[in-house]
């Protein structure tokens, strides 16, 4: 019998989500925090429970679910499964994010981050124990370029979505994906059976209604820039503290509302190239 451990990181990491997969014999962690304070917390917590790290699962490129690993994984030969898109754009990244976060951050940030050293496709499986793991190749379309979800087990799994869906907090839609966000979170319907409990990259695990929680967030956040913007490839200021008071509104009680100003631009452009390829 499995059981899933949720390590969720305060403000500071981004409330970001951790989960520690326990089987009779071993550990499976699947992402991996943000900052050096969340990973040592995460870190007891492993070490706590007394049994080694068998496998580490990446669900996606922010460094919000993979720098912390480099500090709490004390042995360098541990199997780190992620997709080769993710690897490639976690590789590409990290040094563009240390020069814009470090500054911030100061010494909480991870200065070097450990990458995968098990490269998988869509579709591939991982086993530890009695616990088997397949991973789904989704590309751009959470909130990043490249995105997967790890599927555990076959009846009633429990499905680890990253940052495909957000519970209670606002989502980051700066990638600019929302059609194929949209898109991906059908197909994962498709993939997952009745019973599915979800595991998030933000906020608490839940069923499949998450789903359609994020399809309608998706949803309003585009109709109100539409609205907003009338085909122009950004907002005014005034714009934008409108399109903000709206998603709180919807939101109630949401935390990381910074992220909806932060993506406004980037949905707006999104919408006007569609509008752009479907004229005449």
């Amino acid at each position: 019998m499995t059981k899933i451990h949720a390590h969720q990181s305060g403000e500071a990491g981004i409330f970001a989500n951790a989960y520690i997969v326990e089987t009779k014999n071993s550990l499976v962690v699947v992402d991996t925090t943000l900052t050096v304070s969340e990973a040592r917390a995460l870190g007891a917590k492993i070490n706590a429970l007394r049994k080694p790290v068998k496998a580490v699962l990446i669900t996606h490129a922010h460094p919000d679910h993979v720098a912390g690993l480099s500090v709490w994984l004390s042995d360098p030969a541990t199997p780190v499964y992620a997709l080769a898109g993710v690897d490639r754009l976690l590789r590409a990244i990290e040094a563009p994010k240390r020069a814009q976060w470090q500054p911030v951050f100061g010494e909480d940030w991870v200065s070097q981050w450990t990458f995968a050293n098990r490269l998988l496709s869509d579709g591939d499986t991982v086993e530890v124990d009695e616990a088997n793991f397949r991973v789904h190749d989704l590309g751009p379309g959470g909130d990043c370029d490249a995105n997967s979800v790890w599927v555990m087990g076959d009846d009633a799994p429990a499905v680890f979505v990253g940052d495909l869906v957000f519970n209670g907090t606002h989502s980051y839609l700066a990638d600019g994906h929302t059609t194929e966000w949209l898109r991906n979170i059908e197909r994962v319907r498709s993939l997952i059976t009745d019973g599915a409990i979800l595991y998030p990259g933000h906020g608490d695990p839940g069923d499949q209604s998450l789903l359609d929680t994020q399809v309608a967030y998706l949803n309003y956040f585009r109709e109100q820039v539409q609205r907003l913007s009338q085909g122009r490839t950004t907002l005014t200021d005034s714009e934008r503290s409108e399109l903000i008071e709206k998603m709180e509104q919807m939101v109630s009680g949401g935390r990381l509302s910074f992220m909806i100003g932060l993506s406004a631009n980037a949905v707006a452009a999104e919408l006007a190239a569609e509008t752009l390829s479907k004229s005449p």
